[in-house]
């Protein structure tokens, strides 16, 4: 007798054809007042490589009026990479002025915008020990997740949400015997960012922005109620959260996590972008950017800053316009 067939991972890859617009998310960029505060979150706590870059000159201030940051004086910015891991996400931190306030204060997750990016772990008690030797907290301890498949089955992962600065949250993630969703450097039991999170106003409109516009799809959905102030999300007990996930088709990371509080919620208090901290630009590669182009005209999207060549510090010359999601995010395509 066969055995039955185990339980489709739904963070496998659709195998319906669907032709690739817009590649795996490949950067975030960040804005913080404490540069040295960074490296010891993401260079320290999470082992990412980080190079530090001064900019000065017009170079530097076109890029500051492109990405929309809050002063167009010399750049002073992080770069931060897993070296090896092709799949991991970029991150580079913009410094601003200590006077600017983050765009989601307190991680309170009633407010419209970014709210962080998780990273692939294998040994999620080692890592907490090593993130609390460097004097950052979890906005919860290690816990057992439990996620739906499609054919009603459940699965169970580790996950612990940890606060970095400019109120982040950076949720590290242990999908034990399933695929991880990005690679993990084996040496160190941990990957880079593989994905990036948003609370939203509407999910609906979101989705056909992300559909319409980048071709993601959405791989999953599903609807929860908050634990309550000991939870991650720190929000009351019982409010109902609609989640999604949005992939590139054919890719297993580099994807987004889209939430909705169903019972209503609040937009930025200080505003999106990367005038204030916090995350303020993602960055999405095309090989397809007159594709793009065109349906961002067609479905009448904002854009922010049109096409130009610009110079990218860590990266060399690119072609790149920043375009707004239906809550003003911004949000930057780059041909490849």
């Amino acid at each position: 007798m066969s055995q039955p067939a185990a339980p489709l991972d739904p963070m496998t890859p659709r195998q319906d054809g669907r032709p690739v617009v817009c590649e795996p998310l490949a950067g975030v960029t960040l804005a913080a007042a404490d540069l040295e505060l960074c490296r010891r979150f993401y260079g320290g706590a999470l082992d990412l490589r980080v190079d530090r870059v001064r900019w000065s000159g017009e170079g530097a201030q076109q890029l500051s009026r492109h990405w929309g940051i809050a002063s167009t004086d010399d750049l002073d910015l992080l770069l931060m990479t897993r070296p090896g891991l092709s799949d991991a996400i970029t991150l580079r931190v913009v410094r601003l002025a200590a006077d600017r306030p983050p765009s989601r204060p307190g991680l309170d997750c009633r407010f419209d915008g970014p709210l962080g990016l998780g990273v692939p772990v294998r040994g999620l008690a080692q890592r907490h020990a090593i993130v609390e030797a460097y004097g950052f907290k979890a906005n919860a301890g290690i816990t057992t997740m439990t996620f739906p498949r499609p054919d009603g089955t459940t699965y169970d992962i580790g996950e612990t949400q940890w606060i970095a600065p400019d109120d982040l949250m950076v949720p590290g993630v242990d999908r034990a015997h399933l695929h991880p969703v990005g690679s993990i450097d084996a040496a160190f039991g941990i990957g880079g960012p593989s994905y990036s999170s948003a609370l939203v106003s509407d999910a609906d409109r979101h989705g056909e922005f992300l559909d319409g516009v980048l071709g993601y799809e959405l791989r999953r959905e599903f609807t929860f109620e908050s634990e309550g102030p000991q939870g991650g999300m720190k929000l009351a007990k019982g409010i109902r959260v609609r989640f999604q996930q949005w992939f590139a088709p054919g890719s297993r990371t580099g994807y987004l996590v889209i939430m909705q509080l169903l019972s209503g919620s609040l937009r930025a208090p200080n505003g999106l972008g990367l005038k204030n901290r916090g995350i303020g630009l993602w960055s999405f590669p095309t090989f397809k950017f007159d594709e793009v182009r065109d349906r961002v005209a067609r479905l009448a999207v904002p854009v922010l800053s049109s096409p130009a060549e610009l110079e990218v510090p860590g990266v060399g010359r690119q072609r790149s316009m920043v375009i707004a999601t239906p809550d003003g995010f911004p949000i930057e395509i780059v041909q490849c």
